[in-house]
């Protein structure tokens, strides 16, 4: 089992973070008008007459710290992958991932009454999909787990995670779009089982010495609905 090293930040990891930052501080300071907010969000059952929304959904969070977790989740995660896959396929990647994530839930919206939503969470899952296709045995210490866990089974857990999470026994009153966190894992593995990439990748090792890694923790208790 390798270890996984926590490489440099790479140029396109810190752009989509930075620019998801600006989108958060323009729109509760200068644009807050309420309805432009809804204009930018992905809503499932309005999505076709409104096709910008499949990209600009991934760029709007509700509030800090949704944009804090989604930013974490890229950082610590996304500057490997992109080093392995090179600037312009990793945005093209994350991008595909985001969109997908929105068309997922477009499909479901035909059997469930899903609400709008905002957030990077589906392009950032597709991204650590992405990685643990890479790097399926990278050891990994996940906070608040005291043992190395392996990049495949810490992707595993999140995808059961989420898709435990969707039923109604276990969603409660929950407004995050787990169907969007799905979306975004499912057509980040499509993607490099129909490449048949991963298994070449695999060999490529991230680095050699541990890094703690935070997944999930408490949700907010926000209204919005949130990716």
């Amino acid at each position: 089992m390798q270890a996984y090293a926590q490489p440099r930040l790479t140029p396109w990891v810190v752009r989509l973070t930075v620019a998801n930052a600006v989108v958060l501080l323009l729109l509760q300071t200068v644009f807050t008008s309420e309805s432009l907010q809804a204009a930018l969000a992905f809503d499932p059952h309005a999505a076709l007459t409104r096709p910008w929304t499949f990209l600009t959904y991934m760029f709007v969070h509700d509030g800090l710290l949704h944009l804090v977790m989604n930013s974490l989740g890229l950082v610590l995660i996304g500057s490997a992958v992109e080093q392995r896959m090179g600037g312009r396929a990793f945005l093209l990647y994350y991008l595909y991932c985001g969109i997908g994530a929105a068309f997922f839930a477009l499909l479901l919206a035909s059997f469930l009454p899903l609400s709008p939503f905002v957030g990077a969470s589906g392009a950032v899952l597709g991204v650590v999909v992405g990685f643990a296709m890479l790097w399926p045995d990278a050891e990994m210490l996940v906070f608040p787990i005291p043992v190395p866990v392996r990049a495949r089974t810490l992707a595993i857990g999140i995808v059961a995670w989420n898709a435990l999470m969707m039923l109604p026994l276990f969603r409660g009153d929950s407004r995050v779009a787990w169907e969007a966190h799905l979306g975004g894992a499912l057509f980040g593995y499509l993607f490099f089982r129909l490449q048949g990439s991963a298994p070449r990748a695999a060999a490529a090792r991230p680095g050699a010495s541990r890094v703690p890694v935070q997944i999930g923790g408490a949700e907010p208790d926000v209204e919005a609905p949130r990716a």
